[in-house]
């Protein structure tokens, strides 16, 4: 395994220096650098291992073809000290996975809704120019802004490819497994990508971003976890409709959406809209465009009560503008958009926070 570059290691090729170790996937590891001929921040990352280098080069090649605001941009590729290194738009955020774990349950539907027309529309784009990314799940998609969800970007083409020849040996082989790569893409597989893993296709991106958006919408997998996930996946059984969307606040659009990630999730890959088809749909619905943030349950008053924001700004809310579970207390922590109101703003709509 490669080591780790720490800070203060010379210019990298002469001109990028790193400045902090962001984190690491299953097959890479992530830096913010400087780019000192641009004079801009800028991720590098460079393979694990030297295992797939030649495959890492070509992914490079391949997903520098994408342009398009919700994929984050491949600008170079280079080899330097015998390693290989990818240069990377620098996305300010957390990947999505960061963004909710231990911190959210779910997302409202307009919330959801937004997400997914923002990876549709990054997908098109990829598409267009016959780039397939294989293993979509929350940690390749990174949200600009945290947990204030102002954009989303696709990332990783590149190390997806990479990944190929360690799910596809699985995928051949069908048997069990203790890689965290495979065990991580395998709740975003489609059936065909996981009786036919060589053949990569579009569909199963599209399946792929509906998964994730039902896990989203629903705080659940659609299918399962893990291995135990692939007879529920191959079986493609419609998914269970989460309750949460039952509520009058969320009704309208949270069954608009929910259908459209049924029709993602077809068994039949045919059956299913294209990533231009699902930028048509979510076009059709009518989705608010909020900022969100944290709070905390300061006051309640029956039906009504207080949130304070990290500002210490103080907001209005009601009960049923809570998607899911509204049994909070004074000091409950809640997420939440922002209405302009008077005397004080509203918010709305609003989670609980874990």
């Amino acid at each position: 395994m490669k080591g780790p570059i720490s800070k203060g290691t010379a210019a990298i090729a002469g001109r990028y220096i790193p400045e902090e170790w962001i984190g690491a996937g299953g097959m890479q590891h992530v830096y913010r650098v400087v780019d000192q001929l641009f004079g801009r921040l800028v991720a590098l990352k460079t393979p694990k291992d030297d295992a797939g280098l030649k495959r890492f080069q070509q992914s490079a090649v391949v997903s520098a073809k994408v342009n398009h605001p919700n994929v984050a941009k491949t600008l170079d590729y280079f080899e330097d000290g015998g390693r290989s290194f990818i240069i990377e738009e620098l996305v300010p955020g957390s990947d999505l996975a960061a963004v909710m774990e231990g911190n959210l349950p779910y997302l409202p539907p307009s919330t959801c809704t937004r997400i997914l027309h923002q990876l549709a529309k990054g997908l098109a784009a990829s598409h267009a120019v016959e780039v397939v990314h294989r293993d979509l799940k929350p940690s390749n998609i990174m949200v600009v802004g945290g947990f204030h969800f102002d954009n989303v970007k696709i990332t990783d083409f590149g190390i997806a490819k990479m990944a190929e020849a360690e799910i596809g040996q699985w995928a051949e082989a069908g048997g069990s497994t203790s890689s965290k790569t495979v065990l991580g893409a395998i709740p975003y597989m489609s059936p065909e990508a996981i009786n036919e893993f060589k053949m990569p296709k579009k569909s199963s991106d599209v399946w792929a971003i509906a998964a994730i958006t039902y896990e989203l919408l629903v705080g659940e997998l659609p299918f399962g976890t893990g291995l135990k996930s692939i007879p529920n996946i191959i079986a493609a059984k419609t998914p269970k409709r989460p309750a949460q969307i039952n509520s009058a606040q969320f009704k309208s659009l949270g069954n608009q959406l929910f259908e459209i990630i049924c029709r993602c999730l077809e068994k039949d890959e045919n059956k299913r809209p294209t990533a231009a088809q699902l930028v048509l749909l979510c076009e059709d619905l009518c989705y608010s465009i909020t900022r969100y943030d944290y709070g905390t349950i300061s006051q309640l008053h029956g039906y009504t009560g207080r949130i304070s924001d990290s500002q210490d700004t103080i907001l209005m809310y009601h009960p049923e503008s809570f998607y899911g579970t509204s049994k909070v207390k004074d000091g409950s922590r809640v997420w939440f958009g922002r209405d302009q109101g008077s005397p004080w703003d509203r918010a709305f709509p609003i989670v609980k926070a874990i």
